[in-house]
């Protein structure tokens, strides 16, 4: 069992190698600076006085129980350094953290402890274990993430305010992102996410005011995102624009759940191969009335070979202004293209117009639809124009076979588009699709005229 200690104004060790001591390294006061140590199989290999700074260049840590004791540093910067199969891991309690070309295995812990901190990692892989980062509740925590590599990591950042992270790989992963404050913001450029979810998630009591999440030219495989807040933001803006999502099975492959949002936009993504869940899932509360609603931009979008039960899912108690246009939809094996689940609400209506349905006949594009014709509770979806091609080239008025219509079986249903007449015979009517009666439309029933309604089909009358 060694000891070496060092106490003076000016600590500056190199090219030390130390093994099976206690305590490797203790420095009293001053500031660290370690380059090309080796500290393996002790106790605790380094311990720091109260607010130093670390300095660490080519430097390896490995089989220790502990690797460094510091308590309020001022600054921790690492490059070029390996710490392997230390038992309680990297523990630090820093205001600024610089982390570059280095590769952790196990537990890297990080608390802040400054009102303003900042975090940079880049160009460091982490593996095997759990990388955790928090600030304190009230201060403000800016992490740059470049050029990394997670595998089978939990990778957690709690009080963030802005957060960058860009060209880095997440094997086996899960990172979550949790916000505490009141002016938020988040970028994710050209990553890849392989068997990993991408959390984010603000937890608070107190209303927010700007929420900026970018998810950018990414790919996903087997990976999912994942976006929910408790808290009302007044201004939130969420982009996911340009990313692959490919093979996710079982869980919904971008899910979004908030009480209101103000600006969604979902564009120019690819789906592909998803299976036994939602592509996109969206799920708004509505908790405040005193919310304006925002806009949800779905578009541009392909979706092809996918094989749940439906593919987009809308479950919106606000009522935004909801767009689904210009997308390609090729799923012959989901029931459902669109599903709402939104409650009906007189004049409201998500407007699903400008899309190629992998089809152009009228009545394969209408049963790709599940809302209010389907479900007389739910809201409704319009569609007044179809591309005629998936290259959309062509655009077409669509003449909605979901309009009234009674056949001669006496199967009769959907959107009056003037007065109609049903008259009693032999043969009761059987309702397929939702009756809806719009204002200035009127519905007689003659001669003790029958009518049998499908499974959840029924009758809306918007009134004279």
């Amino acid at each position: 069992m060694s000891a070496y200690c060092v106490d003076c104004g000016s600590n500056i060790l190199s090219n030390v190698k130390i093994r099976d001591a206690g305590l490797a390294l203790s420095f009293g006061i001053g500031n660290v600076s370690l380059q090309n140590v080796e500290i393996s199989s002790s106790v605790k290999a380094l311990s720091l006085p109260l607010k130093a700074s670390l300095q660490m260049t080519n430097c390896r840590f490995y089989d220790n129980q502990y690797v460094v004791n510091a308590q309020h540093a001022s600054q921790v910067n690492v490059s070029s350094s390996v710490f392997e199969r230390n038992q309680y891991g990297l523990v630090l309690q820093v205001e600024l953290l610089h982390f570059v070309d280095s590769r952790v295995s196990g537990k890297l812990q990080v608390s802040f402890s400054s009102s303003r901190d900042v975090l940079f990692i880049k160009g460091s892989t982490f593996a095997d274990g759990s990388v955790s980062m928090s600030a304190r509740w009230n201060s403000y925590l800016s992490a740059s993430i470049e050029d990394c590599l997670f595998n089978s990591v939990r990778l957690n950042i709690n009080y963030l305010t802005v957060l960058f992270m860009k060209q880095s790989r997440f094997v086996d992963s899960s990172v979550g992102v949790a916000y505490y404050n009141a002016n938020i913001s988040a970028s994710v450029e050209d990553c890849h996410f392989n068997s990993s979810t991408l959390s984010m998630s603000v937890r608070t009591y107190y209303r927010a005011n700007i929420w900026s999440i970018v998810v950018a030219n990414s790919t996903f495989h087997s990976s999912r995102v994942r976006v929910s807040t408790s808290a009302v933001p007044r201004s939130l803006s969420l982009s996911i624009v340009g990313c692959s999502f490919r093979r996710m099975v079982s869980q919904a492959v971008v899910e979004l759940n908030a009480p209101s949002l103000q600006t969604v936009m979902i564009a120019d993504n690819i789906f592909e191969e998803n299976s036994r869940a939602s592509c996109i899932k969206i799920g708004v509360r509505a908790v405040s009335s005193d919310v304006t609603p925002g806009s949800i931009n779905i578009v541009g979008n392909s979706f092809t070979n996918h094989s749940g039960a439906n593919v987009i899912v809308v479950n919106d108690h606000a009522y935004h202004h909801v767009q689904l246009r210009r997308n390609v939809f090729q799923n012959p094996l989901s029931p459902f293209e669109i599903e709402v689940q939104s409650l009906w609400r007189s004049g409201y209506a998500i407007n699903s117009s400008e899309n190629w349905w992998g089809s152009t006949n009228r009545t394969y594009i209408a049963e790709r639809v599940s809302d209010v014709f389907v479900d007389s509770t739910k809201a409704k979806v319009s569609i007044t124009s179809v591309y005629s091609d998936p290259e959309m080239t062509q655009l077409e008025a669509f003449l909605d076979p979901r309009t009234w219509n009674v056949n001669d079986r006496n199967v009769a249903g959907g959107e009056l588009d003037g007065n109609a007449t049903l008259t009693g015979s032999n043969i009761p009517y059987l309702v397929n699709k939702t009756i809806y009666i719009p204002k200035g439309f009127q519905l007689h029933l003659k001669d003790n005229a029958t009518l049998h309604f499908a499974e959840k089909r029924g009758i809306i009358v918007e009134g004279m």
